[in-house]
Formats: structure tokens, C-alpha cells, sequence
């Protein structure tokens, strides 16, 4: 994949919380399902076009359905 611009990844509080705690406890497979299940996620949705036209040839019916995998953040 080749990045070109900045991306701006914003998190919800409870997505923080649990950040500084990964952080405190010094937790590596904590940070990397965090990695997984989060940071992964908002950067793909950063990247994928926008708006895209439907008479573009890259479009397809149903694009945006594999980007669009809810993730449900376990209660802490």
C-alpha cells in the first residue's frame, strides 16, 4: 500500500482508557490486539476512497460492505 498523505485517527474514551492502560501495565498482547482491533481498523477507514461515482470503473455494488465490520470493544 502506498501512503501519501497524513491520517487523523480520532478515539472514543473508553478506546483511550484502554490505550493508557496497555500503556501502564506494559501489556504487549494487549497492544497488539489494540493494534488489530482498533488502530487497524480507523486507518483503513481513513484510506478507502470517498464518493466514489457510481459510473467509475473501480466501483463495485457492495463495495463498501468489506469495510464496513463493525468491531464490538469489550467492556472493562
Amino acid at each position: 500500500m502506498n501512503v501519501t498523505k497524513k491520517v487523523v485517527v480520532e478515539f472514543f474514551p473508553l478506546e483511550i482508557e484502554r490505550l493508557l492502560a496497555i500503556l501502564m501495565d506494559e501489556d504487549r498482547e494487549d497492544a497488539f490486539f489494540f493494534l488489530k482491533e482498533v488502530l487497524e481498523r480507523k486507518i483503513k477507514d481513513k484510506l478507502r476512497p470517498h464518493c466514489v461515482p457510481v459510473f467509475e470503473a473501480s466501483y463495485n455494488p457492495g463495495q463498501k460492505d468489506k469495510f464496513s465490520k463493525k468491531i464490538i470493544l469489550p467492556k472493562s
